[in-house]
C-alpha cells in the first residue's frame, strides 16, 4: 500500500487549509516547512521582495522544522504558494534536503491562477534530482485522483 507525506509551506494559511482537506481525503501524513518566525516581513510584497533577494544570493532559509524520515513513504507531495511565479524559498530550502528521497514528488501550488506554467518549470528546476511526477495548481481533486 502506497504511503504518502504532504509537505507544506504556508505563510497565509491558504495552503495549509487545502493540505489539511487533502490529508483527511487520502489518509495522507502531513509535515509543515517552517522557517524563523522573522524570516518574511507579513506584507505579501515585502515578502516577495525578501525572496527575490534570497533567490538572487542562493540564500535560502533555514528550516526550523525537523524533516521526519522518507524512507517510509512512496510519495511526497510538496505544497507551496507560488510567489511572483516562482517556488517559496522555504520550499527550495526543503526540496534541497530531500534530494536523497527516491519516491514519486507531486508540486502542488497553491495560486490564484497566475504564471502557474513558470511556478511548474520553476518547481521542476528546483526539485533537481527529484522524480517529480506531476505538478499540480490549486486543484485538490485533481491530487486526490492521482493519489487515488
Amino acid at each position: 500500500m502506497s504511503k504518502t507525506l504532504i509537505a507544506y509551506y504556508s505563510q497565509s494559511g491558504s495552503t495549509k487549509n487545502l493540505v489539511q482537506e487533502l490529508a483527511e481525503k487520502t489518509n495522507s501524513d502531513i509535515f509543515e516547512i517552517t522557517v524563523p518566525a522573522d524570516t518574511f516581513p507579513n506584507d505579501m510584497f515585502e515578502t516577495a521582495d525578501v525572496a527575490k533577494k534570497q533567490r538572487k544570493d542562493k540564500n535560502f532559509p533555514t528550516l526550523t522544522s525537523k524533516i521526519p524520515n522518507l524512507d517510509q513513504y512512496d510519495t511526497l507531495v510538496v505544497a507551496g504558494p507560488n510567489w511572483s511565479a516562482a517556488v517559496a524559498t522555504p520550499v527550495i530550502s526543503f526540496l534541497q534536503e530531500v534530494q536523497a528521497f527516491k519516491g514519486k514528488v507531486i508540486s502542488l501550488n497553491t495560486s490564484v491562477g497566475q504564471n502557474d506554467d513558470q511556478y511548474n518549470e520553476d518547481f521542476r528546476e528546483q526539485a533537481k534530482g527529484l522524480n517529480v511526477v506531476a505538478t499540480m495548481n490549486n486543484n485538490l481533486d485533481e491530487v486526490i485522483n492521482y493519489l487515488n
